[in-house]
């Protein structure tokens, strides 16, 4: 085997493996027992927000000169600041890396050893997931090759068990819109914010590997290509199989009661040590990316005063603190985070994407300014304030019954920047291309 092709495996199955974590796991197969007959769109809906978009942050940001402050700056030279923290720690150490640690105990250690106490399992997680984290030049690397591949043939096994074997044909389906339905409750994965977070260690192990230029780029495409196979191929089938699970499952059953009864009837006595071990890799390889990101930024916005190994600890400490409140609660508090500052997500990945075709900086700032105002009254909505200011508003925009509320603001928005930009002597803002050649 060649070394690049050697290389595309390596990066291609770590990318994987950084995205799949506990809400991968756990949340298609919640879909498929909801759409039932509806499951295509669904699988679509899923697919664009769990597979496409954090697969194309990977691109905006590599197009960005492999910086994510570089994708935002276009906006505001303090925007990367602030909405890295947002997202780094209301997602990541309060959602996303507690609620993997979680999941390992409860779909896997707590399984096998029903009188294991979460918090042992929660700290032998962490105790892992520091040792692989705090080398963070090899993160990729030690993920890519170790534990990776032990990963993918556990889920290979159940996925193809389940197409072998069905559990049931596909019932009607529950809900009204399964794509809409797909699409939003894929922002509980947090892959967009995965992607444009991962990016840059990714970016950075291609580098490590000594390509440059277009070099570079085709690792990097080949990398997203090799894992979006395997995210569609994992994500398709746990949502096929459990679209035809709606007879012969109990009814009610929580997100990761679901997985593992489905698990259950597919491997049978095995299924319960095939599932904790593919939760535990699932989850470790993606809270050990992810850990490894915030330190970084953490250690650096901080100028080093405190180190990135202290970064890596200290988020370990705080995030098993959250992950002992078990996934139900933590899931129950987080979606008003994911409405917020998902949709903005999505459209710098968008805008980062299409910069080629984007004529000036405006463009950004329109777009996200009138995201960023939808999103938060959307937010608001959610818990009640403002009703009778932001239903109206709300009432008028296409495409808001089904989730979308903010897409065509987010293009009016960047008209309207653009108009601004071009014609408004002094609103002049530097563009994507401008900054990486500055």
């Amino acid at each position: 085997m060649g070394k690049s092709i050697q290389h595309s495996l390596i990066l291609g199955f770590a990318l994987f493996a950084l995205y799949f974590g506990a809400g991968n796991l756990i949340f298609p197969p919640t879909i498929g027992l909801a759409s039932g007959t509806g499951w295509v769109p669904a699988m679509v809906g899923f697919s664009v927000t769990g597979i496409v978009l954090p697969l194309l942050a990977v691109l905006a940001v590599l197009n960005a000169g492999g910086k994510f402050e570089n994708l935002t700056r276009p906006i505001a030279p303090w925007f990367h600041v602030v909405f890295n923290l947002l997202l780094m720690v209301g997602i990541g150490v309060f959602v996303t890396i507690p609620r993997m640690a979680a999941t390992t105990h409860e779909l896997g250690t707590g399984v096998l050893l029903p009188s294991l106490p979460p918090v042992v399992t929660i700290l032998l997680f962490f105790a892992v997931t520091f040792f692989f984290a705090m080398d963070k030049s090899n993160v990729i690397d030690r993920i890519g090759k170790y534990l990776t591949p032990v990963l993918v043939v556990i889920l290979l096994i159940i996925v193809g068990k389940g197409f072998l074997s069905p559990i049931g044909s596909p019932a009607g389906a529950h809900v009204d819109n399964p794509f809409s339905m797909a699409f939003l409750s894929a922002y509980q994965t947090g892959d967009v914010v995965t992607g444009i977070l991962c990016a840059p260690i990714f970016i950075a192990a291609i580098a490590g590997y000594g390509y440059t230029g277009r070099k570079a780029r085709k690792m990097a495409v080949s990398g997203v290509l090799i894992a979006g196979a395997g995210l569609l191929i994992i994500y398709g089938g746990l949502l096929v199989i459990s679209a035809g699970a709606g007879g012969t499952i109990e009814a009610g059953l929580s997100d990761t009661a679901l997985v593992k009864a489905i698990v259950d009837r597919l491997l049978g006595g095995g299924g319960a040590v095939a599932l904790a071990i593919a939760i535990a890799l699932a989850c470790l390889t993606s809270t050990i990316g992810v850990i490894a990101v915030i330190a970084d930024f953490l250690a650096k916005l901080a100028k080093d005063r405190l180190s990135y190994r202290t970064w890596v600890l200290l988020i370990c400490v705080v995030s098993a603190s959250v992950a002992t409140l078990g996934v139900g609660r933590i899931v129950d508090y987080t979606m008003w985070i994911f409405t917020l500052l998902y949709p903005v997500a999505i459209v710098l990945v968008l805008l980062g994407v299409l910069d080629r075709f984007i004529p000036n900086g405006g463009v950004y700032q329109g777009a996200i300014i009138l995201t960023v105002a939808v999103s938060f009254m959307e937010t608001l909505k959610g818990f009640g304030v403002g009703l009778p200011v932001i239903d109206p508003i709300l009432a008028v925009l296409p495409f808001g019954d089904d989730g979308f509320a903010w897409l065509v603001p987010a293009i009016v928005g960047a008209a309207a920047g653009y108009a601004v930009h071009r014609y408004l002597p002094g609103s002049r803002v530097a563009g994507l291309d401008e900054l990486k050649k500055a």
